[in-house]
C-alpha cells in the first residue's frame, strides 16, 4: 500500500510539474500604421518550437514557465524581443527595418549591431534586388549603395560586371571577395547562383570590416546571407514573371540611309576633294553612276540609261541591318519556394528556372537553380546547412567587345544600308567584302556555348560550453565547372576560310571543347566568447583557425576538317597526319594554392554608448616564396553612441546620433596573378636549332603581397523622429607594394620584372541618406540619396615615374586609367587637314605620337550615386531608382570607325559626314578624304551618364479567412527605361577604357505575381 501510494503522489507531483512548466500565451501583432502582419515568426527565447501569426495577425503559443521572452521576427520587419514576466496576453506593434540606422551587419564572421558596429558597410535587402529581370548580381547592386562602382559592360545576358568598392586600389585585379553563408565564392558565377534566395547583402569597405579577412579584404568584401526558414506552419509560395527586351536606341548617332550614302558618294567620295576613280568603275553607285562624274560623259545614251536605272534600283534598297541582328528578346522565370519548421528545426528551401533571350541573335541564358537550406537549434547547440546546386547553359554571340566583323554589333552598324542580305535563290549573300551577310551567315552556323555546373554546401556548428564560451566551426565547399563548346560548320563561309594553324592551309571548319573545374575547400574553427557584465559590459571574442585551399584544372582540344555530315561533335573532327596538316590542337593545365591563417578580434561595448573593436590576422598564401610567406595584418576601431548619453536625453533634435572611427592593414592576394609568379620558369621554343627549352619567366623571390593602409571616420544620425536618416564616411585607402613592371638588364633574356614598387591613394567621402517625406496611416513616401565623390593619385611607380601602355598611361601624381593621345584642335577650313597639339599645345598639322599628352581624363568616375523613391499607398507600391557616373571619359573606337574619311570608306558613316571638308573655306570637324584619320583626343568622348534604372509599380492584397490563401502581389517593372548622357553609340556604361562594339544593356520590361500559401 506504501508503495502504491508512493507511486500516486509522484505521478500527481509530475502532472502538477507538467502542468505548472507549460502555460498559454495570446497576442496580437500590427504594423506601424495598425494593420494586422501575417506570418511572423513568434519564438520562445529558450530554443523551443515557436508559430506564426495568421491572416489578422493573431498568435497563441504554449510555452514554459521558464521562458523570460518572446522574439518576433519577419522580413522586412525590425525584431523585437518581449518580456513575458506574467502577462498571458501581448500586443505588439513591428517597425519597418527599412531604416538604415537600426540594422545588423553581417561580416560572414560575425553578426553585428550597426550601433555596436565601428566599420564602414551598406546593406541592401532582399526587396532592393529580388525579382529583378537580370542574371548577375553584380548588376542589380548599381545605385543600391555609396562607394561601389558597379560597371554592366555587357549586356549579354548572365555577363558579369565589373566591380570596384572605393575606387581601384591596384595595377592588377580589384575585384572584391564574395562570401556566401560564410563561405568564399567565385565572383564569375553568379549567372548560375538564384538571387531570390538570398536575404540581404552587406558591402564591407574598411579596414574594421574588410579587414577581418586579412590578405584577401584590400578590394572590399560583399558578404551575401541567403534566406531561412522561420518556426511554425509550412509557408508555401510560387513567385514567376515574364516580359521582354529590346535594344536601346542608339545614343546620339545617326547613321545614313541609302539616300544620304549616296549622296556622301558622290559629293564627298568622289568630286575634286575625293579619293575614287573618274575614269573607272569602283564599286560606289553614288558616284559610279553621277551624272557629275568624268566619266559619265564618256558613256554612249543607251549606257546611260542603264546606269540610271541600276543607280534608281539601288535608291529601293534600304536595309534595316540592325533589324537583321537584333530581336526582341523573350524573359521568363518561376520559383517555388517553402519554408517552416518545428521543435528547434526550421528549413527553407526553392526550385527556380531561369530563361533569357538576348536582343542579338543566338544570345541567351537557361538557369536551373535549387538551395536548401536547414537549421537545427537546442539549448545549447545550433547546425546550420547551406546547400545550392545550379546549372546554367550560356550561348554567346561572336567576338563580342571587338572590332572583327564577325561581331553583329559591329556588322549590323557598319554595313552599307543598300547591301541584300540575301541571294535571289533566298540564300545569304556571304562573300569578300559583304560584311553584314557574312556575320548574318556566321551568327546562324557557328556556336559558342558554355554549360556551367555549380555547387556549394556550408555547414556551420556552434556549441555554447560555458560562462558564454561557445565552440564554432565552418566547414564548405565551392565547386564549379565549365564545359565550353565552339563549332564552326564545314560549309559555311567562315568554314571554308578556316585557317588550320599547324600548316597554314584552308581547312574545313573545326569543333573545339573545353573542361575547366574549379575547387574550393574552407574550414574555419575556433572559440567564441559572448558575454555581458553587470548590464553594462558586452564583451564579443573570437579566436580562429582558418584553412582554405583552391584547386584549378583544365583542358581542350580543337579539330580540323569536319565531315559535312557530323556536325558539331567530336566525331566529326578528321584525323590529323602529316599528310592532310588537320593536326588537332590539345592543350591543359592544373594549379594549386592555398592560405592557412590564424586570427583573433573582439569588441567591448560599455553601456551601450562606446564599443572599441580590434583585431588580428596572420596569413601563409602558398603563392608567396617562404621568406614571405608569413603576413600579418591588424585593425582597430571604436563607435561612440552619443545619442544614448544623458546629456542627449533632454533634446528632441536627434533621435539617433553616432561617431565611428577606424584604421587598418588589408591586402590583395588578387595581385598576384598567378600561384607561382614568383618561380623562374621554363618553356619549350621554336629555334634555328630545332625545339629548345629556353626560360620564359624570370621569377622574383623577393614577391610580396599588395598591401593597403585604410583610414575611416564615420557619422550617422537620425532626425524628426527617424524620418531623416543619413549616414556619412570619409576614407584614405593608400596602397602600397603594388605590381609594377621595372625595367632590367637584357642580359638576362628579359626586359621587364614585375616589382612591388606601385602606390596608389584613393580618398573620398560617401553619403546616405533616406527621408520619409510622408509619413501616416495609408500613406508612405521614403525618398533616398546615395553618393560617393572620389579622387584617385598614382603617388609612386618605384624608379620610374610614367609607364605608357597603349592609350593609356600611368603617371605619378595623375589618376588610374589616365588616357594619354595627341590632342586634336580642328579642321583647317583653307586645307581640309586635321590641326594637332604639339607637346606644348602648340596647333600643328603633323601627326606625331611623341606629341601625346595625358590631360583628357579617365574612364574611372569620379562620382558615383543612386536615388531611389518608394511609395505606398494601402496595398499599392511604386519604388524608383536612378544610377548615375560622372567624370567618365573613353576612347569611342566605333565613332572612330564612323568617322574615318580615307581608309574603310566601304563602312557607313554618320549623317554628319555629309559635311566634310571638299573646298577651301569649308567649316566643318570632318578633315578631307584624302588626309589620314588619326587616333586622337577626338575619339575620347564623355561617357559619363543619368540612367532611369528601375521601376516597379504593384498591388498586394490579403484574401481574409481564407485558409489556404495568404497573400497575393501582381506586379510590373521597366528595367534600363532611359539613360541620359553626351556619349555617342549604344551604351556609355562600359566596363573598360575603349568601345569596341559591346553587347548593349537592353531596355527590359516584365510582369510578375507573387502567390503565398
Amino acid at each position: 500500500m506504501r508503495k502504491f501510494l508512493s507511486i500516486i503522489m509522484v505521478v500527481m507531483a509530475f502532472m502538477l510539474s507538467a502542468t505548472a512548466q507549460d502555460r498559454s500565451i495570446t497576442g496580437r501583432v500590427t504594423d506601424e500604421k495598425g494593420a494586422p502582419i501575417q506570418g511572423v515568426s513568434v519564438t520562445p527565447s529558450d530554443g523551443k518550437a515557436g508559430t506564426l501569426t495568421d491572416a489578422n495577425g493573431n498568435f497563441r503559443i504554449s510555452v514554459s514557465r521558464t521562458t523570460k521572452t518572446l522574439d518576433f521576427s519577419s522580413v522586412g520587419l525590425k525584431t523585437t524581443g518581449v518580456t513575458i514576466g506574467s502577462q498571458t496576453t501581448i500586443n505588439l506593434s513591428l517597425a519597418t527595418v527599412d531604416k538604415i540606422l537600426e540594422d545588423v551587419v553581417m561580416t560572414g564572421y560575425t553578426t553585428k549591431k550597426r550601433t555596436e558596429f565601428t566599420g564602414s558597410s551598406s546593406k541592401v535587402g532582399a526587396k532592393k534586388f529580388e525579382q529583378v529581370p537580370l542574371a548577375s548580381l553584380e548588376q542589380m547592386l548599381q545605385g543600391q549603395a555609396p562607394g561601389i562602382y558597379i560597371a554592366s559592360g555587357s549586356g549579354q545576358p548572365g555577363s558579369t560586371a565589373r566591380v570596384n568598392i572605393r575606387g581601384v586600389g591596384s595595377f592588377g585585379s580589384v575585384d572584391p571577395l564574395y562570401v556566401l553563408d560564410g563561405i568564399p565564392i567565385e565572383n564569375a558565377t553568379f549567372q548560375t547562383l538564384n538571387p531570390n534566395d538570398f536575404e540581404s547583402i552587406d558591402i564591407l569597405k574598411d579596414a574594421a570590416s574588410a579587414g577581418m579577412y586579412g590578405s584577401r579584404g584590400s578590394n572590399g568584401v560583399i558578404v551575401i546571407t541567403s534566406k531561412k526558414g522561420k518556426a511554425g506552419k509550412t509557408l508555401i509560395s510560387y513567385r514567376g514573371q515574364t516580359g521582354f527586351s529590346e535594344a536601346p536606341a542608339p545614343l546620339n548617332l545617326d547613321l545614313m540611309n541609302t539616300a544620304q550614302r549616296l549622296a556622301y558618294e558622290e559629293k564627298v567620295l568622289g568630286g575634286a576633294a575625293g579619293i575614287l576613280s573618274s575614269t573607272a568603275l569602283s564599286g560606289y553607285p553614288g558616284w559610279d553612276y553621277s551624272p557629275n562624274n568624268p566619266r559619265y560623259l564618256t558613256l554612249s545614251p543607251a549606257q546611260k540609261a542603264a546606269e540610271a536605272i541600276s543607280l534608281d534600283s539601288i535608291r529601293q534598297i534600304d536595309t534595316d541591318w540592325p533589324g537583321l541582328f537584333f530581336r526582341r528578346g523573350n524573359f521568363t522565370q518561376h520559383e517555388v519556394n517553402a519554408s517552416g519548421g518545428g521543435q528547434g528545426v526550421t528549413f527553407f528551401t526553392s526550385l527556380a528556372y531561369y530563361n533569357q533571350d538576348g536582343i542579338l541573335q543566338r544570345s541567351n541564358l537557361e538557369r536551373y537553380t535549387f538551395r536548401t537550406n536547414l537549421d537545427f537549434k537546442t539549448s545549447k547547440l545550433s547546425i546550420s546547412v547551406r546547400a545550392n546546386a545550379g546549372f546554367s547553359k550560356f550561348n554567346n554571340i561572336e567576338s563580342e567587345a571587338g572590332i572583327a566583323l564577325a561581331n553583329p554589333i559591329a556588322a549590323a552598324f557598319l554595313e552599307l544600308p543598300y547591301r541584300k542580305p540575301f541571294l535571289a535563290n533566298g540564300k545569304v549573300a556571304v562573300g569578300t567584302g559583304n560584311t553584314g551577310a557574312n556575320a548574318y551567315d556566321r551568327a546562324n552556323t557557328t556556336t559558342s556555348l558554355v554549360n556551367q555546373f555549380k555547387g556549394g554546401l556550408g555547414i556551420t556548428a556552434q556549441y555554447d560550453i560555458w560562462g558564454g564560451i561557445s565552440f564554432r566551426t565552418v566547414n564548405g565547399v565551392d565547386w564549379r565547372n565549365n564545359n565550353t563548346s565552339r563549332f564552326i560548320d564545314p560549309n559555311s563561309y567562315a568554314g571554308t576560310l578556316q585557317l588550320i594553324p599547324t600548316g597554314g592551309t584552308v581547312g574545313q571548319g573545326l569543333y573545339n571543347e573545353g573542361n575547366g573545374e574549379n575547387l574550393q575547400l574552407i574550414s574555419t574553427t575556433g572559440l567564441v566568447f559572448t558575454r555581458t557584465f553587470n548590464s553594462k559590459h558586452a564583451v564579443n571574442a573570437y579566436a580562429l583557425m582558418e584553412s582554405i585551399r583552391n584547386r584549378n584544372r583544365s583542358n581542350s582540344f580543337t579539330g580540323y576538317g569536319i565531315n559535312p555530315r557530323l556536325l558539331n561533335t567530336p566525331a566529326g573532327i578528321t584525323a590529323g597526319s602529316a599528310a592532310n596538316n588537320l593536326i588537332p590542337l590539345v592543350s591543359g593545365g592544373r594549379t594549386l594554392n592555398g592560405i592557412f591563417s590564424l586570427f583573433a578580434f573582439a569588441d567591448y561595448t560599455y553601456d551601450k554608448r562606446i564599443t572599441i573593436s580590434g583585431g588580428v590576422r596572420r596569413d601563409v598564401p602558398s603563392q608567396l616564396p617562404k621568406k614571405n610567406r608569413v603576413n600579418v595584418y591588424w585593425t582597430g576601431g571604436a563607435t561612440w553612441n552619443i545619442g544614448s548619453e544623458k546629456f542627449m536625453k533632454s533634446q528632441n533634435v536627434f533621435q539617433d546620433l553616432r561617431l565611428r572611427a577606424s584604421y587598418g592593414e588589408t591586402a590583395n592576394i588578387l595581385g598576384l596573378g598567378a600561384n607561382f609568379g614568383y618561380i623562374s620558369t621554363y618553356g619549350s621554343s621554336n629555334t634555328a636549332y630545332g625545339t629548345a627549352i629556353v626560360p620564359s619567366s624570370p621569377g622574383n623571390e623577393d614577391y610580396k603581397l599588395e598591401t593597403q593602409l585604410v583610414s575611416n571616420f564615420g557619422l550617422e544620425f537620425g532626425l524628426w523622429h527617424n524620418r531623416i536618416r543619413f549616414i556619412g564616411d570619409y576614407f584614405r585607402k593608400d596602397s602600397k607594394e603594388l605590381f609594377v613592371n621595372q625595367e632590367i638588364t637584357r642580359t638576362t633574356g628579359f626586359t621587364s620584372l614585375r616589382t612591388n614598387v606601385g602606390q596608389i591613394r584613393n580618398t573620398g567621402f560617401e553619403f546616405d541618406v533616406k527621408v520619409d517625406a510622408v509619413k501616416s496611416k495609408e500613406v508612405l513616401v521614403t525618398i533616398g540619396v546615395n553618393g560617393a565623390p572620389l579622387k584617385n593619385r598614382i603617388t609612386s611607380l618605384g624608379q620610374i615615374t610614367e609607364l605608357a601602355a597603349g592609350t593609356g598611361i600611368s603617371r605619378v601624381g595623375l589618376p588610374f586609367g589616365t588616357h594619354y593621345t595627341v590632342g586634336y584642335l580642328g579642321i583647317d577650313p583653307q586645307s581640309g587637314l586635321p590641326v594637332y597639339e604639339d607637346i606644348n599645345g602648340n596647333p600643328t598639322t603633323v601627326y606625331s605620337a611623341a606629341n601625346s599628352r595625358a590631360t583628357y581624363g579617365t574612364y574611372l568616375p569620379t562620382f558615383t550615386g543612386g536615388a531611389s523613391l518608394e511609395v505606398s499607398w494601402k496595398g499599392f507600391a511604386i519604388t524608383a531608382l536612378i544610377y548615375t557616373a560622372q567624370g567618365v571619359k573613353r576612347f569611342n573606337n566605333e565613332s572612330f570607325f564612323y568617322e574615318t574619311t580615307n581608309s574603310n570608306i566601304a563602312f557607313n558613316k554618320r549623317v554628319e559626314m555629309i559635311n566634310t571638308w571638299t573646298k577651301p573655306g569649308d567649316i566643318t570637324d570632318y578633315q578631307r578624304v584624302s588626309s589620314v584619320r588619326q587616333f586622337s583626343s577626338k575619339d575620347i568622348r564623355d561617357a559619363s551618364f543619368v540612367r532611369f534604372r528601375n521601376l516597379t509599380a504593384g498591388y498586394t492584397f490579403t484574401p481574409k479567412n481564407n485558409k489556404y490563401l495568404r497573400s497575393v502581389r501582381v506586379w510590373g517593372q521597366g528595367v534600363n527605361l532611359y539613360t541620359w548622357t553626351k556619349w555617342t553609340g549604344f551604351d556609355p556604361e562600359e566596363s573598360n577604357n575603349i568601345a569596341t562594339y559591346e553587347f548593349p544593356n537592353p531596355r527590359t520590361y516584365t510582369l510578375g505575381v507573387d502567390v503565398n500559401f
